[in-house]
């Protein structure tokens, strides 16, 4: 079967703003926490860390199939290397119990290129060829096999040396994730689902990313027409999963919640060949769930919050947890499509009546108490109007 092209346009400038990842969870690390820390300068050349990649560096391929970079910026930057720019210091850090395996907390999309660049290809299958370079004109269109068999630009680039550090000492992942937010703090931030997907490797992990590769509705709210380079349909597609498992507890840091989940269903997914498909069946219950509610309120209005006479323009994730996890139930979603204007002016009238409500869809997931008044306040509703009450998971007090 042909494969149908979404009927959608991608997100636009104003969604990239409207951010729906995982937020960082403060006050989770302390200033003795760093006290252990050794960063080690050990810069290498660039024929040197490209026969590390794969072996003794980690670049996770499932990640890496989301490039941030365009394939222009990718040229640019290999042109940088060749020219003598100084590029931005690669951050490495040890792995837990190795001292000569690293994972990659800043600079990964760097490696990436030039590892893509030297094999040949791009991690697509496309042949890489530079291309749009501005001062090396003479190399455009042309590839790693070409230009190495000429020696002077050979060993220009292999000889190249990459500003490199390497951070020893770490005892917490808290800490790990405190560096890695503020490092890609800037104008591309990346998800935190890349270093989750160094720290706690797996089968779930993998699939889960495979599965997000298929666009589908969960895209189509996100208005993206290809899988998203920052992993917010990774992220959103197992935030719903954790939520809606009544054996994980939420105690108000998302990360720790989501990693929960994620170390869970790795062991599932090796114990269990049955837990697959009880996945796959949750997550097409979750996108059957999407579809109804952009059918109720509009594919730009679901998942936005009412402000009395219209719908505010910014994605939100609080709204996305409850209503999202109300349609994925099979009886709560045949009610609402039978029933499309009495959900909709539910939603409405608990929006502009219960101010509880309305602060637990304002403030972030760290207060556990507006979570619980969020999901309460909606499945009790929900539970009102067609009988069935969804199921969620635990919430601490």
């Amino acid at each position: 079967m042909a494969k149908q092209t979404p009927d959608w346009d991608d997100r636009d400038d104003l969604f990239e703003n409207e951010d729906p990842q995982e937020e960082v969870d403060g006050g989770q690390v302390q200033l003795e926490d760093f006290d252990s820390l050794i960063l080690a300068p050990s810069d290498w050349t660039v024929g040197t860390i490209y026969e590390q990649i794969g072996h003794q560096i980690e670049l996770d391929p499932e990640f890496q199939r989301r490039n941030v970079w365009s394939i222009s910026a990718k040229s640019k930057f290999i042109e940088s290397i060749f020219l003598g720019v100084p590029i931005p210091q690669i951050l490495l850090t040890s792995k837990k119990g190795s001292r000569s395996s690293f994972l990659v907390l800043d600079g990964k999309q760097r490696l990436t290129t030039i590892k893509e660049f030297l094999d040949g290809r791009y991690l697509t299958g496309r042949p890489f060829k530079l291309r749009r370079l501005q001062v090396l004109e003479q190399l455009n269109g042309q590839n790693w096999k070409f230009i190495s068999k000429q020696p002077e630009w050979r060993d220009r680039f292999l000889n190249a040396t990459l500003r490199t550090a390497v951070l020893r000492g770490w005892e917490s992942e808290a800490v790990l994730y405190e560096i890695f937010h503020r490092l890609n703090s800037g104008s591309v931030r990346l998800s935190p689902m890349e270093l989750r997907m160094s720290l706690h490797p797996g089968e779930f992990l993998k699939f889960i990313i495979k599965w997000t590769e298929e666009i589908g509705p969960l895209h189509h709210l996100i208005r993206k027409t290809t899988p998203d380079a920052r992993m917010n349909d990774v992220e959103l597609a197992v935030r719903h999963l954790a939520f809606a498992d009544s054996q994980f507890e939420y105690r108000g840091n998302l990360k720790e919640f989501l990693d929960q989940c994620s170390l869970t269903y790795n062991q599932e997914f090796e114990d269990n060949p049955e837990f697959f498909e009880k996945i796959i069946d949750r997550l097409n219950k979750m996108n059957a769930g999407i579809e109804v509610g952009m059918k109720i309120f509009g594919d730009k209005n679901f998942c936005r919050k009412w402000l009395g006479d219209t719908y505010e323009s910014r994605f939100n994730r609080a709204l996305f947890d409850v209503l999202v996890g109300s349609l994925a139930n099979d009886q709560v979603r045949d009610w609402a499509i039978g029933n499309c204007n009495e959900f909709l002016e539910a939603f409405k009238t608990l929006s502009v009546s219960d101010n509880d409500f309305v602060r637990s869809i304002e403030t972030t997931t760290k207060s556990t108490e507006n979570t619980r008044k969020r999901f309460e306040a909606w499945y009790e509703l929900v539970q009102d109007l067609c009988g069935v009450k969804p199921q969620r998971s635990k919430i601490a007090n």
